[in-house]
């Protein structure tokens, strides 16, 4: 951890894992303390409400979220305020981290990591990020270029961990993978609303998840079965991969 700087307030962009106060870090935890003012979209706020009553709070909707972040920055600099950005998950995934950086320059910048829906979803699903590719449409850039790679990441054997948008929801993603070869019958999940108390979780062949609307705070994971045990399922992969 760093050490403050001279005339610098200090803005600390912390994770605060996938919406259950339980998986707040000890490390978000004292970085929220210790700051006087806190930036969030009111998701993010939910795991840290407990810490909030006695910090200003600058909180973004889906109007407002730019201007608010550069009001936040702008009123706690000139006043020397060091300020705590809240970000559900883990900042480093799908936070618009570049963006907020850019923002808060003139601060001392930390990012505290978290535990994020990744995480969690591929422990559910019992594999290994290693093996996977996390495609994430929730940030910007081309989505024809991500259905590319997501589909170049499958068919090189990596599981699939993906995050979806309105524009790419799970049964979109399926139906994506299924038109361009992919077994019909591998199992899926669709984990919505992780650590929640209204978490619900989906497991079944890919062929249902297209028929299937799910809430918009969820996780897709596609397991790849060319590094799977089950024998059945390493045949269905050989079968797809000799076609082409």
């Amino acid at each position: 951890m760093s050490g403050r700087l001279p005339g610098k307030p200090r803005v600390r962009i912390v994770g605060v894992g996938p919406g259950s106060k339980q998986y707040l870090t000890k490390a978000g935890e004292d970085a929220i303390r210790s700051s006087t003012a806190v930036l969030g979209w009111e998701l993010d706020l939910h795991p840290a409400k407990q810490l909030l009553h006695d910090k200003i709070v600058y909180t973004q909707t889906v109007d407002n979220f730019k201007e608010v972040a550069k009001q936040a920055a702008r009123e706690t600099l000139r006043k020397g305020l060091d300020i705590a950005i809240l970000r559900i998950g883990d900042p480093c995934v799908s936070s618009g981290l570049a963006g907020l950086i850019d923002t808060f320059s003139d601060f001392q910048i930390e990012v505290i990591p978290g535990i994020s829906s990744v995480q969690i979803a591929a422990a559910l699903s019992r594999i290994s990020i290693d093996d996977s590719a996390i495609v994430s449409f929730h940030e910007y850039g081309d989505p024809e270029a991500k259905k590319k790679f997501m589909l170049g990441a499958f068919r090189a054997g990596r599981h699939l961990i993906i995050l979806p948008s309105p524009d790419m929801r799970p049964k979109d993603a399926a139906r994506h993978l299924i038109e361009s070869g992919a077994p019909r019958s591998v199992e899926a999940y669709v984990y919505s609303n992780l650590t929640l108390p209204d978490e619900s979780n989906f497991r079944g062949p890919l062929k249902d998840i297209v028929g299937k609307d799910f809430h918009w705070l969820s996780i897709a994971v596609f397991p790849n079965p060319s590094i799977t045990s089950a024998e059945e399922a390493e045949k269905i992969w050989e079968k797809w991969r000799a076609s082409h």
